[in-house]
């Protein structure tokens, strides 16, 4: 869990913080001229959603990046992490001339400011200067001048950090903040978007969300009033074609009077000018629909990329397929931004643009069908129309040629006339309607400069790594008792075994380092080991009340687990109650009694096993007053041989004549077989654990040697245990004991006050550190 916190409190250190700013867009628009002159809306229909694409897309993005003006952006580098200094810069960088946008764009420049109040730039490794402020400093790819901020600029603050500039390329600045922009449709019936930013700093954040506000409603302004202007310039067009033809018709009919000299014609029979008039109108009506669904057509022949859809919408104004066929190239042309905008997020291979390219295929291909549905009906109308124009004028042959020649021109000069005010009206109207139109879209929650970031959250970071440190923790428990096979206790052994096991005593762990074997409890007779080893020597007369010289023969399963320490500090303790003690190291592989004493180990058991030396010739005095000691000898290559001779028989009883006590270290059991014979006839035979050391399965020696060799009196010491961890006693926990198969509390309670090694009490460190290991 310590580590845990620590881990959390290092990730908010040193990642980098974003701040979100955001304000949220009522889209409304009004149109005062719609509702007077009941004209149809002429402009791209109100899509909520459409709007959010164009607020997310990278054309209103690049508006706002050159409204904002991040032509050049500051940074510091920072002991931990850098930032950004935005509108905060101790000096400003104005770009003169881009000789190489390639090689000056997107790079960072390294400012170094120097105490004489001049500075170098450094980029890509090289490095020019010292330049001076105001002065034109060509780096190559780009011209700039270097200005110094004189209400923030400090020689403090530039010679404390370190800082670089860098110049933005727009696609950079595009990609950039793209992934920071986020757009939402808050309320769809109040018609609300919501704008945001995310940054890591909270001005830039601020400025971003508000600049990316404002283009898109400027743009929305412009993009209505440039569809008006679209449809006004047809209709100007359309005006200049009919005004020709109206001139021309009246031009034609004075001609026509003035050749004939007629001043008043009006006796022409009033049904052959109604329904001749009719049949012509309606004739030159068709004639006008046909050549606009010519220019329609271009929608089959031409590529998509090339057309002006919105042109192709204007053309349909005032005719009868105006509702049907604006409908369908206002949607096409929909279907052509949505793909367009969708190129700046995927690739032209993705399934997003092939789905869009099919359904502009079917847009098209739909008004293509319409069209040519509608040009066949034209021209069958007309056909119809000019069969009953031939009719009446048979009907009618026999009227004057004049009358029927200046019928015919002034029934072209009424039309002209008609279609040229129609067209004028329809301006008028279409004028009226684009100053009419005022867009009331508007900002409602202005974005603020956040106060606190977002990211990361401290609670949930915190929370997060707890909860992680609770889970390893718990992990670590479960692996480690899954895993665990170590004994640690007293109460494990007797447990483990399916024999009746002697238990002497505990050993407690040394705090100082012993680098071998050494008999240290005579240098400090009062301390904490010292006693454990008295309280051993107290309950072995529990094994038996043996009149004379005694065997004690020690072993243990493998090396390193404390043998030859128990035997020399057993040995000694018991020659400190007034008794002579003899050890002879039999671990003849591996001997240490001589290492203990820091002699040689020239001549000893091996030697006297062979008769090369006599007992009085092998044994040595220690400094402790009644212990004696034989070493080992030299090594010999047939220690177990040795060991089981007559010879062996008759050093024990000649040591037994001379001490009371006889210590044996033999070899361990687990390893070798050597020590068994000296083991079976031990009145104290000693079984040896190590805690934390030792493996459970080691308890299964001791129960063959008990069942299997019929060594009923073995006993059991436990070596190296942690009383600050496992509490035995006061300290133990368990106690000392003696008998078979269990154990009873000793009475000795250290750290009572009396013993004086480690009287100190455990830092909350260590006994947390304990408690986890335990």
């Amino acid at each position: 869990l310590f580590l845990c916190g620590i881990g959390a409190y290092l990730y908010l250190r040193y990642t980098v913080p974003i701040f979100e700013s955001k304000t949220t867009l009522q889209i409304e628009k009004s149109d005062q001229a719609k509702m007077v002159l009941k004209v149809e809306n002429f402009g791209d229909p109100d899509n909520l959603y459409t709007d959010v694409e164009l607020i997310r897309s990278q054309f209103i993005l690049e508006k706002s990046i050159h409204r904002l003006g991040l032509n050049v952006r500051y940074f510091v580098v920072g002991q931990v992490r850098g930032s950004e200094n935005y509108r905060n810069s101790p000096y400003e960088v104005r770009i003169i001339e881009v000789v190489d946008s390639l090689a000056a764009f997107d790079k960072r420049y390294d400012i170094i400011f120097n105490e004489e109040g001049s500075f170098n730039i450094e980029q890509g490794g090289i490095t020019s200067g010292p330049h001076r402020f105001t002065e034109e400093i060509d780096l190559g790819a780009v011209k700039i001048v270097v200005l110094l901020d004189r209400g923030i600029a400090t020689d403090e603050i530039l010679n404390r950090n370190s800082y670089y500039f860098t110049l933005p390329s727009t696609d950079a600045q595009i990609k950039e903040f793209s992934r920071q922009l986020g757009v939402s449709v808050l309320n769809p019936t109040a018609k609300t978007i919501q704008i945001s930013y995310q940054n890591p700093n909270a001005r830039l954040a601020r400025d971003l969300v508000m600049n990316h506000a404002q283009s898109f409603l400027e743009f929305n302004q412009e993009r209505k009033e440039q569809s008006s202007q679209k449809i006004l310039d047809f209709i100007d067009s359309q005006l200049d074609t009919v005004s020709e033809n109206l001139r021309n018709s009246e031009f034609l009919l004075n001609a026509f009077k003035q050749e004939h000299k007629l001043s008043n014609i009006e006796n022409i029979s009033d049904i052959y000018l109604t329904r001749l008039n009719d049949l012509e109108e309606k004739l030159f009506a068709l004639d006008l629909e046909a050549q606009t669904l010519t220019r329609l057509a271009a929608v089959e022949s031409g590529t998509l990329e090339n057309l002006d859809l919105y042109q192709l919408i204007a053309m349909t104004v005032g005719t009868r397929f105006e509702s049907s066929l604006q409908a369908m190239l206002t949607q096409l042309a929909d279907l052509l931004r949505s793909k367009e905008e969708v190129y700046f997020e995927v690739t032209e291979n993705s399934d997003v643009v092939k789905s869009l390219d099919y359904r502009i295929q079917i847009q098209r291909d739909l008004i293509v069908q319409s069209i040519a549905s509608l040009r066949e009906k034209n021209q069958n109308e007309q056909k119809e129309l000019k069969r009953r124009s031939s009719a009446v004028e048979g009907t009618f042959a026999g009227l004057p040629t004049q009358e029927l020649e200046y019928a015919r021109f002034k029934r072209l000069y009424s039309i002209n006339e008609r279609y040229y005010s129609s067209l004028l009206e329809k301006r008028i109207q279409y004028r009226i309607s684009k100053a009419g139109f005022v867009s009331e879209s508007k900002i409602l929650e202005i974005g603020t400069v956040p106060s606190a970031p977002i990211k990361p959250n401290r609670n949930l970071i915190y929370t997060g790594f707890l909860g992680l440190g609770i889970v390893l923790s718990l992990l670590f428990v479960v692996i480690r008792y899954l895993l665990h096979n170590n004994i640690t206790s007293l109460n494990e052994i007797a447990k483990l075994s399916n024999a009746s096991i002697g238990i002497l005593g505990i050993i407690p762990k040394y705090k100082e380092k012993i680098p071998i074997s050494q008999l240290i409890i005579d240098k400090k007779p009062k301390s904490l080991i010292a006693e454990s080893f008295r309280t051993v020597r107290t309950n072995l007369e529990f094994l038996g009340d043996v009149k004379g010289s005694k065997v004690m023969a020690i072993t243990s399963t493998i090396s390193s687990e404390g043998k030859t320490f128990v035997a020399l500090n057993l040995a000694g303790i018991i020659a400190l109650s007034g008794k002579k003690v003899v050890i002879l190291d039999l671990d003849m592989r591996r001997p240490k009694i001589h290492k203990g004493f820091g002699v040689d180990n020239e001549k000893g058991m091996s030697t006297m096993l062979i008769n090369k030396h006599t007992f009085e010739d092998c044994v040595r005095q220690s400094k402790l007053e009644g212990l004696d000691y034989i070493t080992a000898g030299p090594i010999a290559p047939n220690p177990s041989e040795l060991m089981i001779s007559s010879r062996m028989d008759e050093i024990i009883l000649e040591a037994k004549e001379k001490y009371d006590m006889v210590v044996i270290d033999n070899p361990p059991v687990g390893l070798v077989t050597d020590g068994i014979a000296s083991i079976k006839i031990a009145d104290y035979p000693i079984y040896i654990f190590r805690a934390d050391y030792s493996k459970k399965h080691f308890v299964q020696n001791v129960d063959r040697l008990i069942n299997e060799n019929g060594i009923k009196k073995l006993a059991v010491v436990l070596n190296n245990v942690d009383i600050e961890r496992n509490k035995y006693g006061s300290y133990y926990g368990y106690g000392y004991g003696y008998g078979y198969g269990y154990a009873y509390g000793g009475g000795y309670g250290y750290n009572s006050g009396y013993y004086d090694q480690d009287g100190k009490k455990s830092s909350w460190f260590k006994q947390l550190k304990g408690k986890i290991w335990k």
